[in-house]
């Protein structure tokens, strides 16, 4: 089947139609219209393979978090690949703490700029930091990201401006590119980073949250990165117990039992089986 000329084109289609609709129910208007919406204020990626944005955009609707770029939860990104544009999906800062959040399992968590003037202060007992002094410019120096749980549970990391962008630099396929949103909107992107590496190491690990690394095409963390982090660290929804009178020494814990290596097992099953499901709808004809 020919590609659709434009959006519109693709969207009054009506297989595409049928199966928006089966798949978001009274959300497929309101889907439908933020795609236009997307596209038309997206020149770069107006030029996409319309029915590949659709798909993209899916990813983000199976998560329940909207493509608005004025929201920040989730984007579709345009990337010249071999001299053609593509759509890739990427999960915002704010979409990543929305879906942490959802676990029920946070009291706080927050990801911020440390500006110059302000130094960070590491508890390496605790695993915490404080930022202290008053900022003297808007010239950010450092980012860092906190978390306490329900239980009691808190942990902070904070890296260098330096460390942050080499990090970005060392797995981002598309970090010099134009479209990159390491260019577009860098503090997003660096607090994107901060998260990534205190969430999924630290904090609870649901289904949602594995599949949404999994879906993400990041310029934070490789494909390949991001599985990684979920095989070493994911727990399904469990959370780090520390037993009274014990600290956080702020590295990773000893090798995981084998109780938790099966539930990763099964965690990564069901995630597979929800991925299949959504490739199989958006796979079809016009897909």
């Amino acid at each position: 089947m020919n590609m659709p000329a434009t959006m519109r084109d693709a969207i009054d289609r009506p297989d595409i139609q049928s199966r928006i609709k089966a798949r978001l129910g009274s959300k497929a208007g309101t889907f439908m219209t933020s795609i236009l919406d997307l596209t038309g204020e997206d020149k770069s990626l107006a030029m996409c393979d319309p029915t590949l944005v659709i798909k993209e955009c899916l990813k983000a609707a199976a998560l329940d978090l909207p493509v608005n770029k004025n929201l920040g939860f989730a984007y579709v990104i345009p990337r010249k690949e071999h001299g053609v544009m593509k759509p890739g999906f990427q999960i915002g800062y704010k979409g990543f703490i929305q879906l942490a959040i959802r676990t029920g399992q946070y009291k706080h968590l927050n990801a911020g700029v440390v500006y110059e003037g302000e130094t960070m202060v590491v508890d390496r007992i605790r695993g915490t930091l404080t930022v202290e002094g008053e900022a003297t410019s808007e010239k950010p120096t450092g980012y860092f990201c906190y978390m306490e749980l329900i239980n009691g549970f808190e942990k902070a990391i904070g890296w260098s401006v330096e460390k942050v962008m080499d990090h970005g630099k060392k797995f981002s396929k598309s970090f010099t590119s134009d479209y990159s949103p390491w260019k577009t909107n860098t503090e997003a992107m660096c607090l994107k980073t901060m998260i990534l590496q205190l969430v999924p190491k630290y904090g609870p690990m649901t289904v949602e949250m594995a599949d949404a690394l999994s879906q993400d095409r990041s310029d934070v963390v490789s494909f390949d990165h991001a599985e990684a982090q979920i095989d070493q660290y994911a727990n399904q929804g469990e959370f780090i117990d520390i037993p009274q009178g014990e600290k956080d020494s702020g590295q990773p814990g000893d090798e995981m039992t084998d109780q938790e290596k099966e539930d990763i097992k099964e965690m990564e099953a069901q995630a597979a089986e929800a991925e299949q499901e959504a490739s199989e709808y958006v796979s079809g004809p016009g897909f």
